[in-house]
């Protein structure tokens, strides 16, 4: 299938990380391309982070509030924004909003509008290093998924959370979302759009994918190699990012979304992610969408899917 003009640009935009970083790995630089995977994308931003909304903006976006919560170690100040459901006199939940890899949560207020409009109270955060947070590297959802657990001991002293909780994730996002699950019982359902299983394996196809003949002659051991060093780099241990070893230590319903036509995050990601967690989980691929298009959503069948899937698993009780 010919892929979108958005697809196409999308390329251009995210490859930018990666351009010095392939060519660099041919030559045997793991300890840049390391550094290269792990550093935050407010790091190559000439003024750091961005400032919070204005109350203007926040006014012409549809947030009703916006906060700093502070997180760590390693510290960390993240953004946080909330959008209320207008038309209820109770949130019949709460969902956190999870954006995709060198994205910030402004881009999925789309998303938060959908659920404000079924009567949830949608609450985004902009992950550490991206968007109006602080914070230098990443680290492909173990880091993140510590970090939003504080963000949710925040929004309960702020009285925030109200009935159940939730989080809807897309790419880096859906992946991180499932890291949380795995540490937190407070999240109660899980839609994961497009997530990657393992940092391992994508880090590779990303890149091989987004820069296609300079990608196909790098040597997987040279990727490998500055995985690992990419974990001493930024502190953890890639193979604990894993979303498969995560969506095993959580009992929350996932409803797992991947196109059929994603050449950035194949839709096997998903497929493994399901067998790992299949007793609790539902896996729908979905057909002419790739990696930027189901988040676009031309159709409405993202949206529809996790209406429901929310509908069904977080407000049943109400």
């Amino acid at each position: 299938m010919p892929r979108t003009c958005s697809e196409l640009r999308f390329r251009r935009t995210a490859a930018l990380p990666f351009v010095l970083l392939l060519l660099c790995s041919s030559s045997g630089c793991a300890s840049f391309l390391s550094k290269a995977m792990v550093s935050a994308p407010n790091r190559f931003h000439p003024f750091g982070s961005k400032n919070l909304m204005s109350p203007a903006e926040r006014k012409w976006r549809g947030v009703d509030q916006q906060f700093r919560i502070e997180v760590g170690p390693p510290e960390a100040s993240l953004a946080v924004s909330i959008v209320e459901p207008k038309d209820f006199a109770q949130p019949r939940g709460t969902v956190l909003v999870l954006h995709g890899f060198w994205n910030e949560s402004v881009w999925m207020l789309g998303t938060a509008r959908v659920l404000s409009e079924e009567g949830y109270r949608a609450v985004l955060v902009d992950l550490r290093g991206h968007g109006a947070s602080t914070g230098k590297l990443l680290t492909y959802g173990q880091r993140e998924a510590q970090d939003l657990s504080q963000v949710i001991d925040e929004l309960e002293n702020r009285e925030l959370i109200a009935g159940k909780l939730g989080v809807y994730g897309i790419s880096y996002g859906a992946t991180t979302s499932i890291h949380l699950a795995g540490r937190d019982p407070r999240i109660e359902v899980v839609v994961a759009v497009a997530p990657f299983s393992k940092m391992r394996d994508e880090v590779g196809e990303f890149g091989r994918t987004l820069l296609p003949g300079v990608g196909s002659l790098i040597p997987d051991q040279t990727v490998q190699q500055a995985v690992d060093q990419a974990g001493e780099h930024a502190g953890f241990d890639p193979d604990l990012s894993e979303a498969i070893k995560a969506i095993q230590r959580t009992d929350a319903p996932v409803l797992l979304l991947h196109g059929k036509d994603d050449w950035l995050v194949p839709p096997y990601h998903s497929l493994r992610l399901y067998e790992a967690g299949r007793e609790h989980c539902e896996l729908v691929l979905m057909p002419r969408l790739g990696h930027v298009s189901i988040w676009f959503d031309p159709r409405g069948d993202v949206a529809e899917k996790s209406i429901q899937w929310f509908a069904r698993h977080l407000a049943a009780n109400e």
